[in-house]
């Protein structure tokens, strides 16, 4: 009866060998990240503008560095209504002229 009770409550809480083993190496790449960032000491938007304004690269890198640094750089436009008065109808009058 013991063993039945422990069938039917195998979910949740805690289970021997699960989750991220101890010294996994996803910890090992930030380490190289960060050494990098120190070393060349640039933000991600000044690399990106480094690439968009280096004659020598390729023009589908500049594509890309362009399409992901502009939002940064530049605000994107807000929409805009406009009203004119009166929510009622206008009478335009359109009359051609002879030459």
């Amino acid at each position: 009866m013991v063993e039945e009770e422990k069938k039917e409550n195998n979910h949740g809480g805690k289970r021997e060998g699960s989750g991220r083993p101890l010294g996994a190496k996803s910890k090992k790449p930030w380490k190289g990240m960060i050494e990098l960032a120190e070393k060349y000491n640039i933000s991600p938007l000044d690399y990106l503008l480094s690439v968009l304004n280096n004659p020598m690269s390729s023009p589908d890198k500049k594509m890309y560095a362009a399409e992901k640094a502009a939002p940064y750089i530049h605000a994107r436009l807000a929409s805009s209504t406009t009203k004119i008065g009166t929510d009622e109808p206008i009478a335009v009058k359109v009359e051609w002229q002879k030459d």
